[in-house]
């Protein structure tokens, strides 16, 4: 199961955040050329899975990927209850690891930058990856 994404329901509309946030990425970093970080991560990611069986836990990625520019792992929080379950559990159980924390609002770019929350040290993003909003 550890490289395994787990997909779970959609929330009803009783359970949902206010527009234009769709829903949150959590992504949490480590340096994958560090066997130290990475294995802090891998047991990370283990915990995650055990302990919160309704969120989107998705691939242990060991190489950068899209603007991440390190390895990392992502949690999906698709309800506002979901939200106030883990981010302040994986803000005291982070184990020194760096945490993003940002809303889907439809502008990636805005999301990752503006609109992100840092919970430890902020990781330069590869933002040119991501689009911006459209001028009009």
């Amino acid at each position: 199961m550890a490289g395994a994404a787990r997909l779970v329901p959609q929330p009803s509309d009783g359970q949902k955040f206010p527009s234009p946030i769709r829903s949150y990425d959590v992504h949490i970093y480590f340096f994958q050329k560090d066997d130290a970080s990475r294995e802090t991560a891998r047991c990370l990611r283990e915990e995650c899975i055990e302990k919160f069986p309704d969120l989107n836990i998705y691939h242990f990625w060991e190489e950068p990927i899209g603007p991440h520019p390190t390895g990392m792992f992502e949690v999906d929080l698709n309800t506002p209850d979901q939200f106030t379950r883990f981010v302040p559990w994986i803000q005291v159980n982070r184990r020194m690891l760096s945490v993003l924390v940002h809303p889907n609002t439809g502008y990636p770019l805005l999301d990752h930058t503006v609109h992100a929350i840092w919970i430890g040290e902020k990781v330069p993003l590869i933002t040119s990856m991501l689009p911006a909003p459209a001028t009009g």
